[in-house]
């Protein structure tokens, strides 16, 4: 009984792992996952699905966790959606909620209930059917569909041409409604810009409110407040004191993580988002045993530990990139990391760049640092 119970909570710790490539079905092709549910074919419980290419054409029974470079789901899945990748089409039919995330997000199919998406371009397509309530946030927003509850938007451009039912709050840079959009109940918008807005006339059936957002001026340094380079500077503090101990007390793991992101760096991507996305869900169902609590509070920090050394990571493959780590121990590791670090915190300081120097260091080094964790976890299970 208790190596059954161990087996199962192995389970668990190890899916955010092993999700991206350890579905059985998938096809692995040149070293590149393509991972395939054909029409026709039923899935039954909990399906995990990763890889570069991930079609789902058949039907799933049970909630669908799914992450890749480009991820087309023309089936039907009987659960919740999550999703996350590169390029993200959904036009079948999901019975619970979806939750997205990406590059560029497509929603043609019908979802009986609610929708929450953040990505680059978020489109909601005119046969798109959204059952309750839709949350989008991205660079670009187009919502040609129906909308069948509330909707709360938020990014650079907003463009509504289909229908929604109930509310719709806006909080863009620019928001535009097109002739034939419908806005069944209230609509609020919230902009900097009165003429960045262009609402059609008869586009909402209740009450439309403008609110203006006044700029606060307040003292900074290099567009940043004076509390926030404190902070920020007792961060990039504690990274090169990290660095430093790992340098001298691990320096093979340290070299791995460099090497790992570049030359492996589609894998840490891939492996990356399916950690950030499925350690918390896999966190929520150890919590939900009591034998499971345990492990579920050492996963939350393990997880939070991965986030922390993620922002390392990235100065570590640049010090690598710049200056060979043929060898190095000790204080000719930690110069080479330093000096990468010293790069990657400079350029943090520049506007919408520090946005996308974060968001890569999240990715490849939470991925770099999933790929080292489980290579060394089978490396011992072996010994």
């Amino acid at each position: 009984m208790r190596s059954f119970l161990r087996a199962r909570v192995l389970l668990v710790l190890l899916l955010p792992l092993l999700a991206f490539s350890c579905r059985e079905g998938g096809m692995h092709t040149g070293g590149r996952a393509r991972v395939v549910l054909p029409a026709g074919e039923v899935h039954q419980g909990w399906y995990f699905a990763g890889g570069d290419n991930v079609h789902i054409d058949g039907t799933i029974n049970g909630d669908a966790f799914v992450a890749g470079g480009i991820v087309e789901i023309n089936g039907t899945i009987n659960g919740e959606l999550f999703v996350a990748g590169g390029q993200v089409s959904v036009s079948g039919t999901v019975r619970d909620r979806i939750i997205a995330a990406g590059g560029a997000i497509r929603l043609a199919g019908k979802t009986e209930k609610s929708v929450f998406a953040g990505g680059g371009t978020v489109v909601l397509a005119r046969s798109a059917l959204v059952g309750e309530n839709l949350l989008g946030a991205g660079g670009n927003l187009i919502i040609d569909g129906t909308v069948g509850g509330d909707a709360r938007l938020a990014g650079g451009q907003v463009d509504l041409g289909g229908e929604v039912k109930g509310n719709l709050d806006d909080a863009s840079e620019h928001f535009r409604t097109e002739n034939g959009a419908i806005i069944g109940g209230n609509l609020s918008v919230f902009t900097k810009d009165s003429t960045n807005v262009d609402i059609a006339q008869g586009t909402t059936k209740g009450t439309y409110t403008l609110k203006i957002q006044k700029e606060e001026v307040r003292p900074h340094i290099l567009g940043l407040s004076p509390w926030r380079i404190v902070f920020k500077l007792l961060f990039m503090l504690s990274l090169f004191v990290c660095a430093l101990v790992l340098s001298f007390m691990f320096p093979k793991q340290i070299t791995s993580i460099g090497t790992t992101m570049l030359e492996r760096p589609g894998k840490s991507v891939l492996v990356g988002i399916a950690t950030l996305i499925f350690a918390p869900i896999a966190a929520v169902v150890l919590f939900i045993t009591v034998i499971g609590v345990p492990l579920g509070i050492l996963l939350i920090g393990y997880y939070f530990w991965l986030m922390y050394l993620s922002q390392l990571s990235l100065g570590v493959a640049l010090g690598f990139r710049l200056m060979s780590s043929d060898g190095k121990q000790g204080w000719a590791l930690f110069g080479t990391v330093a000096v990468g670090m010293i790069i990657v915190d400079v350029v943090t300081f520049i506007p919408f760049v520090n946005v996308i120097v974060i968001l890569a260091g999240l990715v490849l080094g939470v991925g770099a640092l999933a790929i080292i964790t489980r290579e060394q976890y089978l490396s011992l299970r072996k010994a």
